[in-house]
C-alpha cells in the first residue's frame, strides 16, 4: 500500500503535520483516519485539515504584479511544485487493548499509512469475537469495518438526523446487526421492540412473511391497531391491552394523563381513581371487565365517591377521565377486549405473556404506527399505548432481575420527541408516556431494557432521556442543532462537528460507550440486508407515465 505522506517538523503529542504524497493527495479526506509509523509504535490520527501550498501564489511572491495584470501562472506552480499539507489530530497509540496514551511526538519523515495496512482486531485492539458485531465502513476506506461492542448497548443509544439522512436506515441496519451477535454457542438475536412511526422498518416484516427467516430472530411480528385493514395479514396481530396487568394505582396515573395531557393531577383524583380500581377487583370484577360495563362504572364511581366524601368538582373531573378513557380506548379503537383474558380469545398482544415469548425466544416485533398500521389514530392515544407498553416493560424486567432471570430487550422509538418531548422546546400539549419512558432511561438499564431513541431533533427530546444515552449516531443535522449535538454527548472534535450540517446521506458520526475506540469516527453505513423501500420516490418516471 503507498505512502500516504510523511511527519514534518514542529508536531507534538496531540497534533502532527504532514505533506502528502501524491497517492495521499488523490485519497485522503478531512475526517479521514490515518495512521503513523513511529518509533514508539503505530499512532492513530485523524486528518482535520488540508491545505495546498505552492511557492507561485504566497503573498509577496514575486509574481504578484503579473496575477494583478491577469496572468495564468498554473504552468509555473505546475513546473515549480505544488503539495498538500494535512494537520492531524494524534489519538492515541494502538495498543493491544486499544488506545493508549502518547508520550513521545512523532519524528520528521515519519510516514503517514492507510489503516488498511493493519488488521481490523490490531486497530481496535479486540482479543475476542463474541460480542461483537462489525459494521461498514469506517469512512475512507471501502473495506475497513467498525466493531460494535454489545455489551454496551445497556447504556442507551441515540440516532438523530435531518429527515432524508438515513437515520432511520442506520437503525434497521443495526437491528440486521443485532439479528446475528456472535456467542459461544452461536448467533442469537437481540430481542426488540420497535415503535414504527412511518413504516421503516416493515420490510424485514415482508422480508419474514416470504422467507420466514431473518438473523436469528425466531419470528418477526406486525402489531397493528384493531381498525387497521392489515389486522388479519400473516404475521400480524392487533394491539389489545391488558389493564388488569397494571397495579391500579400506575393505571389511575395513565387514566388522569389521558384526559388531562400530563401525569400531573391532584392527588385526590389519582387516589379516588385507584380506589375505584381496587373496588371492582374487590368485587371479583376485571379492569378490562369493567370497561365495558359503562353502568357498573357509573354505579362504582358513586360508591367511591361516598366513601371518600369527594367534592362534587373532583367527582366531576373523575367521572370525566373515565369516561374519555373508556369511550377511546376501549370503544372507539378497540384496544381492551370483551372477552376475559383467561381465555384465548381475550388474551391481550402486549402483555407479561408476550414479553414473556419474545425474550425466550428472541423475536423482533414492529408496533405499526404508520397511517396503514394506526388510521386515523391520533398522537395520544399512540402515547397510551407507549406508556402502557413502558409499564409493562418496567415491570416485567423488574421481576426478571428479582428472579434472578436474565433477560435482555432493545426498545426502539421512532420520532421519540412525540413520546418524550421537552416542553420546553417541543410543546406538543400532552405527554402521556414521557414518565415512563424516562424511568426505562434512568433505571432500566439496571434491568436488561437497552433503549434506542430516533429523531430529528435531540433538542425536542426530553433533556433526562438525552442525558442517559451514552452511545451516538449522528447524521446530517441542521446547522442550529449542531453545536447542542456536540455538547450533550460530551464534546465532538471542531472538524467533526463543523461537518455535521454537510454529511452526505448514510453518512454519520459515531461515538459513544458501543465504539471500543473509544474516539468519534466518521461511518459511512453499509448495505442492509433488507431492501429499504421506505423514503424511495418515482417523481419523474410517475410524471412521465402520466404525460405518455
Amino acid at each position: 500500500m503507498p505512502t500516504l505522506g510523511f511527519v514534518l517538523s514542529g508536531s507534538t503529542t496531540q497534533v502532527a503535520y504532514a505533506q502528502l504524497t501524491s497517492y495521499g493527495e488523490a485519497h485522503a479526506r478531512e475526517g479521514m483516519l490515518v495512521g503513523i509509523r513511529s518509533s514508539y509504535g503505530t499512532l492513530l490520527a485523524r486528518i482535520d485539515r488540508m491545505r495546498f501550498e505552492s511557492p507561485a501564489f504566497r503573498v509577496g511572491d514575486p509574481w504578484g504584479l503579473a496575477r494583478r495584470e491577469g496572468a495564468d501562472l498554473r504552468s509555473i506552480a505546475t513546473a515549480i511544485g505544488m503539495y498538500c499539507v494535512a494537520e492531524l489530530s494524534i489519538l492515541g497509540r494502538i495498543g493491544d487493548t486499544g488506545l493508549e496514551e502518547v508520550y513521545a511526538p512523532p519524528k520528521p519523515g515519519d510516514s503517514v499509512i492507510d489503516l488498511s495496512e493493519l488488521s481490523e482486531p490490531e486497530i481496535f485492539g479486540l482479543r475476542r469475537n463474541y460480542g461483537i458485531v462489525w459494521i461498514e465502513r469506517l469512512a475512507g476506506y471501502s473495506e475497513l469495518k467498525v466493531p460494535l461492542d454489545v455489551e454496551a448497548l445497556t447504556m442507551h443509544l441515540g440516532v438523530f438526523g435531518e429527515t432524508g439522512s438515513g437515520k432511520s436506515y442506520t437503525m434497521g441496519y443495526l437491528i440486521e446487526k443485532l439479528s446475528s451477535i456472535p456467542t459461544p454457542k452461536g448467533p442469537r438475536a437481540l430481542p426488540t421492540i420497535v415503535v414504527d412511526a412511518n413504516g421503516d422498518y416493515l420490510d424485514m416484516h415482508e422480508a419474514y412473511s416470504k422467507s420466514g427467516k431473518l438473523g436469528a430472530f425466531s419470528e418477526v411480528l406486525r402489531l397493528v391497531f384493531p381498525t387497521s385493514r392489515f389486522a388479519r395479514k400473516p404475521f400480524t396481530k392487533a394491539i389489545t391491552i391488558d389493564l388488569d396487568e397494571l397495579d391500579p394505582r400506575d393505571l389511575a396515573t395513565l387514566v388522569v394523563a389521558y384526559r388531562f395531557g400530563s401525569p400531573e393531577a391532584s392527588e385526590l383524583q389519582l387516589h379516588a381513581i385507584t380506589r375505584l380500581f381496587e373496588s371492582a377487583q374487590d368485587k371479583g370484577v376485571g379492569i378490562n371487565e369493567l370497561m365495558h360495563a359503562p353502568s357498573y362504572m357509573d354505579k362504582l364511581v358513586d360508591e367511591v365517591c361516598q366513601e371518600l366524601q369527594l367534592h362534587h368538582q373532583t367527582a366531576r373531573a373523575m367521572r370525566s377521565a373515565l369516561s374519555k378513557f373508556r369511550h377511546d380506548i376501549a370503544e372507539r379503537f378497540r384496544l381492551v377486549p370483551r372477552e376475559s383474558p383467561k381465555d384465548a380469545k381475550g388474551r391481550a398482544t402486549l402483555s407479561r405473556e408476550f414479553i414473556e415469548q419474545l425474550t425466550k425466544s428472541p423475536s423482533l416485533a414492529i408496533i405499526d404506527f404508520s397511517p396503514d398500521g394506526a388510521p386515523g389514530v391520533p398522537l395520544i392515544v399512540k402515547q397510551f399505548v407507549i406508556a402502557y407498553l413502558a409499564t409493562l416493560l418496567y415491570d416485567t424486567f423488574t421481576e426478571y432481575k428479582l428472579r434472578g432471570n436474565e433477560r435482555y430487550l432493545l426498545f426502539v422509538i421512532e420520532e421519540a420527541q412525540n413520546y418524550v418531548p421537552n416542553p420546553r422546546t417541543y410543546p406538543i400539549g400532552f405527554s402521556v408516556a414521557r414518565e415512563k419512558i424516562s424511568l426505562i432511561a434512568t433505571q432500566g438499564r439496571k434491568f436488561g431494557i437497552c433503549l434506542a431513541i430516533v429523531s430529528q431533533r435531540p433538542a425536542f427530546i426530553d433533556p433526562v432521556v438525552l442525558s442517559m444515552i451514552n452511545s451516538w449516531f449522528i447524521h446530517r443535522v441542521a446547522p442550529e442543532d449542531a453545536s447542542y449535538i456536540s455538547r450533550i454527548c460530551g464534546g465532538l472534535p471542531p472538524s467533526l462537528e463543523s461537518k455535521l450540517p454537510k454529511l452526505p446521506r448514510g453518512t454519520c458520526v459515531f461515538m459513544g460507550q458501543l465504539n471500543p475506540l473509544g474516539t468519534p469516527l466518521l461511518l459511512k453505513i453499509g448495505r442492509r440486508a433488507v431492501s429499504h423501500k421506505m423514503g424511495r420516490t418515482a417523481l419523474v418516471d410517475t410524471l412521465a407515465e402520466l404525460s405518455s
